[in-house]
C-alpha cells in the first residue's frame, strides 16, 4: 500500500457503465480504493450524469466519498442548467462543460480536414464572442447548488472567460487537464486564472500516453503553486493503467522532479478535499 495515496482523491475516473468499455466498473473502482486507502474520487462519463450511481456507491461503501456529476454534451442537453438543477437534486457535486462534444475539441482533433463539419458541435461562445447567456445560466446554477464546474474540453480562450464569469457568481471552477494539447492553457493563462480563484487539473493521461512530458507539468505546477492545483489520472481506458494505479505512478514521477510528500499530498488529498466542501 503507497503511503502518499492515503486519504487521496482522484476526481477524474471513467467507469462502466459507459457507451464504451472502460478498465473497470463502479464497484470494482470502489474496492481499489479501498484497498490502497483512497479517500474517494468523481466518476465521470460524458453522456450521462453519474449522481445517482455515486449515490449508490455511498451507501454501500459508506468510509469512501464518491461523487459524480452531469457533463454537458447534447444527451444533456448542451448547456443547460435545467440538466445542472436536476443533477444539483440528486446529490451531484460536478458539472464539467462539453467535452467530446466541444467545438474547440473537434476543430483540434479535424485540423487536417478544413472541410469537417463541425455544426453540431457545441461552444460556450456566441458569434461576437461573448458567453452565451445558457453557459452563465450554468454558472449560476451550480453557484447555487455547491457544485464544482469544470472546463471539459472548450478552447483555452472560452475556459478563460468562464473563469472571469464564474468569479463573478462565487462559482468553483477547474481548468480541466489544462496541459493536454486539445485545450492547452498557457502558463499566464494559468496564473491569471488562479488569481481569479480557479484551480488548475494535470491528469496523468497526457503524461502516460505521451502528450505532455512530465517536466512540463512540474512546470506549470510550479508557475502556479501547489495550492492551485489538483492531481487526477482521466484513466478508465483499457490501454491505461487502473486509476489508483496511474495516480501512484504520477506522484512518484513527480517525486522525482523534486515535489515534496507535502507538496503531493496537497494537490491529492487537500485541495480536492476543499473543492468539494
Amino acid at each position: 500500500m503507497d503511503k502518499l495515496l492515503q486519504g487521496a482523491y482522484d476526481l477524474h475516473i471513467h467507469t462502466a457503465p459507459d457507451v464504451v468499455p472502460r478498465k473497470c466498473d463502479d464497484l470494482e473502482l470502489a474496492q481499489r480504493l479501498i484497498a490502497c486507502g483512497m479517500q474517494g474520487c468523481a466518476i465521470k462519463c460524458h453522456y450521462a450524469d453519474t449522481s445517482a450511481r455515486a449515490a449508490l456507491l455511498r451507501k454501500q461503501f459508506p468510509q469512501l466519498d464518491i461523487v459524480g456529476g452531469i457533463t454537458l454534451n447534447r444527451a444533456s442537453g448542451g448547456l443547460n442548467p435545467d440538466a445542472v438543477e436536476r443533477s444539483a437534486q440528486m446529490g451531484g457535486r460536478l458539472v464539467w462543460f462539453p467535452t467530446l462534444e466541444a467545438l474547440a475539441y473537434q476543430k483540434f482533433h479535424h485540423r487536417s480536414d478544413p472541410q469537417a463539419d463541425l455544426s453540431r458541435f457545441l461552444s460556450v461562445f456566441a458569434a461576437d464572442g461573448t458567453l452565451l447567456p445558457e453557459a452563465v445560466s450554468v454558472l449560476d446554477a451550480a453557484a447555487q447548488n455547491r457544485m464544482v464546474v469544470g472546463t471539459g474540453h472548450i478552447g483555452a480562450d472560452e475556459g478563460m472567460a468562464l473563469v472571469q464569469a464564474a468569479a463573478e457568481c462565487g462559482c468553483k471552477i477547474v481548468l480541466t487537464h489544462a496541459d493536454n494539447p486539445a485545450d492547452f492553457y498557457t502558463i499566464e493563462q494559468q496564473r491569471v486564472a488562479v488569481a481569479q480563484g480557479a484551480y488548475v487539473e494535470h491528469s496523468f493521461f497526457t503524461t502516460f500516453h505521451n502528450r505532455t512530458p512530465i517536466q512540463d507539468i512540474a512546470a506549470q505546477i510550479r508557475a502556479v503553486g501547489c495550492k492551485h492545483v489538483i492531481l487526477t489520472t482521466d484513466f478508465g481506458q483499457l490501454n491505461s493503467p487502473y486509476a489508483d494505479e496511474g495516480l501512484a505512478q504520477y506522484v512518484h514521477l513527480l517525486q522525482n522532479q523534486g515535489f515534496t510528500d507535502s507538496e503531493l499530498r496537497q494537490m491529492i488529498c487537500d485541495n480536492p478535499v476543499h473543492l468539494l466542501a
